[in-house]
Parts: structure tokens; sequence; C-alpha cells
């Protein structure tokens, strides 16, 4: 009689207990939507795939149903996430306009080709009507990206920034061998199509979320060639990608500077003309999650005290929603630096922008793994408070939960405070006009009479590719320029090669 009292008790708790987590789960936006259907058998499988249920949360462990939209599993055959599943980015393409077909929250944007003529695309998801009115829209941000077009006006900036949505622009695998986005950002993408519950309305009402689901195309597709020769010959050693496009392998994220390839280029121009708030990069590397834009220096002094500002507040946000809902090594600082701008996410920390880049844990394919970690990763730390395990079974799927919940935090985060970085976005603007009247350089000089014209015309033209102006003097002119101490006269210019 006691031993059943006491287990009926203690069933109770554990309902009480369970009950108390939803009612926070909807205090805090993370319900369900109660009138939409949850696709079962999807919602099954993403709970096989994922090895230990703290590796999800809330936000995607379901799936809600559609009788309209195609799940991934049309084009994968299986869940997002699911093992020894690999897309070729045709495949990718080929979801994204399946969702455009079938709804009119998503539009898909041809972006450009590779060296070796593959596609690059961008998949534009928000409600029908914020859609329809993203060229009127990008009219108002091309204002606040430039403030001079309105007279340097506060007030006129604040109309702007009321009458606008802001949009939020998401790359991923632009290494090859860091394989997991693809399919992270399929599934993202149905939810905010399909979605209703007030935490995902909310975002897909508001805002843009643009997703370029496979930046190095050209190497996207050699790896899954050879992964799939790995699972076609179990137990032998499958071979690293040395080159992933033309002879180019991880330093084709260092290429946002001199724009020597193409697909640098097709995103800086999607940026440019779309005039994002944030460019964010999705990568692979340290378990689980690693927010790596909250970094130590050195500090590039040319970022500006706003933008770092952002990345401790979206950051942070990451980290304490993800530490709430149980799931471990999630954390937002550690060896990062800030310095060098040729990261490709650095397109929008030099355009004003919001520069972001997640590491989220990867097997180098879509094996399930046991993974042993070293003391140095599961040590606790004051910015690792709950860290990742020393030994733990990784999956796709696992990294999947992670890559789309934290983004899922860090898009509300950033639309229920868009006004606040719509604000930011324009004094991030008014102030590097500002800035050069105050510490400089106000322009950098280019001799008309430069031996090298050819590489300096190659110069020019990477500045100009870059959004930067440039004008030729019309008459020989001389510039004072600061030296420790006090100023010296400097040469006399004259009129720049074009």
């Amino acid at each position: 009689m006691h031993l059943k009292r006491i287990s009926s008790l203690l069933s109770a708790s554990f309902l009480f207990i369970a009950l108390a987590a939803i009612s926070i789960n909807a205090q805090n936006g993370y319900a369900r939507d109660p009138n939409q259907q949850v696709d079962q058998d999807y919602t099954k499988k993403i709970a096989e795939y994922t090895t230990e249920k703290f590796f999800n949360s809330p936000l995607t462990d379901y799936l809600p149903a559609s009788p309209n939209i195609p799940t991934p599993k049309a084009v994968l055959g299986d869940v997002a996430g699911a093992p020894n599943k690999l897309p070729y980015a045709e495949d990718v393409y080929k979801y994204m306009r399946m969702l455009e077909k079938a709804s009119p929250r998503v539009k898909v944007f041809s972006i450009g080709t590779t060296e070796e003529g593959r596609e690059q695309i961008a998949v534009a998801i928000a409600s029908e009507n914020l859609l329809a009115k993203m060229e009127e829209n990008r009219a108002r941000l091309t204002k606040l990206a430039d403030p001079r077009t309105i007279n340097m006006n506060d007030a006129e900036a604040d109309r702007l920034v009321e009458q606008s949505f802001p949009i939020y622009y998401i790359t991923g695998t632009i290494h090859s061998p860091e394989t997991r986005a693809p399919t992270a950002l399929m599934e993202l993408a149905y939810r905010l199509v399909v979605d209703d519950s007030p935490y995902i309305k909310s975002i897909r009402d508001n805002m843009v979320t643009l997703i370029t689901p496979d930046v190095e195309v050209d190497g996207r597709n050699r790896m899954v060639d050879v992964y799939n020769w790995h699972l076609a010959n179990p137990g032998k050693n499958w071979p690293n990608l040395v080159y992933w496009g033309h002879y180019v392998a991880h330093d084709n994220n260092r290429d946002a500077m001199g724009l020597s390839l193409k697909l640098t280029r097709n995103i800086l121009n999607t940026y440019l003309y779309w005039k994002p708030q944030v460019l964010h990069d999705l990568h692979e590397s340290v378990p689980y999650l690693y927010d790596n834009t909250i970094g130590d220096g050195p500090y590039n002094a040319w970022v500006d005290p706003i933008l770092t500002d952002e990345w401790q507040l979206i950051g942070w946000k990451n980290v304490s929603e993800m530490t709430k809902f149980g799931m471990p090594g999630v954390f937002a600082h550690g060896t990062f630096d800030t310095w060098s701008p040729g990261y490709l996410m650095f397109i929008a920390a030099t355009h004003n922008g919001i520069s972001r880049l997640y590491e989220t844990f990867g097997n180098g394919g879509a094996d399930t793994l046991t993974r042993t970690l070293s003391p140095a990763e599961y040590e606790r730390t004051w910015y690792k408070q709950n860290p990742p395990l020393p030994r733990a079974k990784w999956s796709q799927r696992n990294n999947n939960n992670y890559e789309q919940t934290a983004l899922l935090v860090s898009l509300d985060y950033f639309n229920k405070n868009q006004k606040l970085f719509l604000k930011n976005f324009y004094l991030k603007s008014k102030r590097s006009i500002e800035k050069p009247k105050v510490e400089g350089p106000a322009a950098y000089v280019f001799p008309g009479d430069d031996p090298r014209t050819g590489n300096q015309a190659m110069l020019l033209r990477v500045l100009q590719a870059q959004g930067c102006e440039i004008s030729r003097a019309t008459a020989p002119f001389t510039v004072t320029v600061k030296k420790a101490g006090g100023r010296r006269p400097g040469a006399r210019g004259q009129s720049a090669s074009p």
C-alpha cells in the first residue's frame, strides 16, 4: 500500500513538473499552436535520430503538418538530419523551389554561378504581405544605409525605421567538409513557412529570413561524391577533399576583401542589393554550439562599438535561451578574434551590418559516431557553465537541432528588437560618414602617374565591387597628412586611373 502510494505521488509530481515546464514554455512563447496538426511520422523520426533528449529543444522536437507544403522528406527520402543522407546542392535547390511553388511565403532568387557554372541561390521567407513589399522596403533600407540621401536627418531616419522591416541573411557550407547546414536550412525553411506557433509566426509576419543554403556549391557536390563512396565502401578510408572549388579549400573564407572567388562576389552582391542587417554564416568544428562572434582580441579598430555591443546582445541571448532548454555545450566566448575582415560574414561588418557565425559539432558527413572530447573541450569555465559531455553519440540530427534552435532563438530576438537593430543600422552608417571628420582617413589618394597602372586598376575595381565611392580628380591638389608629433604636407595628387 505504501509503495503504491509513493509511486502515485511520484507520478503526480512528475506530471506537475511536466505541466510546469509546458506552462513556462507557453509563457516564453514556445508553445505550439493547438489548432495545428503535427506530422507524427516525421516527429517520431526526429526523436529516433536524436541520440539524447537534451540534444533537442521544444522549437525543433516536432514538425507541424501541412496538407499542401512538402517536407524535406519529399526530396531526401527521410527527415532532415537522417543518418547517411547527404543531399547534393541541386537536391537542396529542388526542395526550396518546391516550397516556392507550394507557398506564396517563399521566393527563390538565382544570385549567380560558381567558377564551374553551378548555380547559387538565395531563398526569401516571410509572409505573403512582406514578400510583396520587398522592393519598396529595399528602397527604405538603402536610405538608412546611406544617411546622406536623407541629409543625415535623424527624424527622417526614425520614420523610415518605423516603416521598414529587417532582413536576416543566413549562409551555409562555405567549408565543404562541414556538411550539416543544408539539411538544417531545408527544415528551417519549412518551419518558417508552415509553423503557426506564435513564436515562429511572429518571425514570419514581421521580418524576412534570407537563406543561401550552399555557398561553396562546387565543393559541396565533391563532398557528397566522396561521402557516397564511403557509404558504398564500408570500412575503407575515404579521402579528404584537397580542393573544393578551383584550387581553393579552407581559405575560401578569407576572400571577403579581395573578392577573387565568384561565390564571394555573389554573396556580396546579394548583401549590397537587399541591404540585410545581419549576415550569419554556419560552420562546424567544436562541441556543441559556439556563437563565435563574441571573441578575444585583437579587435579591429574600424569595428564600430555599436556592432560589438550587438554581438554581445545576440550571442548571450543564444546561450541563455538554449541553456534554459537544457541543451549542453552552448557558449559564446573563445579564441576567435574580430581583427580579420576577410571572413565571409565580415561583408556585413564592413557595410554597417551585423556579422555572425556559429560553429557546431560535425562528423564530416552524415554518419552517427561516438565522440570523445579532450578535457579542455569539456572543462567548465565562466563562459561555459553547461559544458559538453566528455563522451556522447553524435548524429547529424543532433547538429540540425542545435543549428535550427539557435537560429530560431536569434531570429526571435532580432524580430522582437528589430527597431533597435534597424536604428543601429542607420547609426553605424551615419557614424561611418562622420568618422573621417574626427579620426580620418577621409579618403585614399591614388596618384595618376603610378607606374603600376594595371595593379592600380585592379585595386580600384575591387574597391568599386565593395561599394566604395571612387572619383577622379579634375585638377592637381595637395593633401596634408597627420604625423606623430605634428603635421607634414603630403605629395601633390593627380587624377587616378579608372
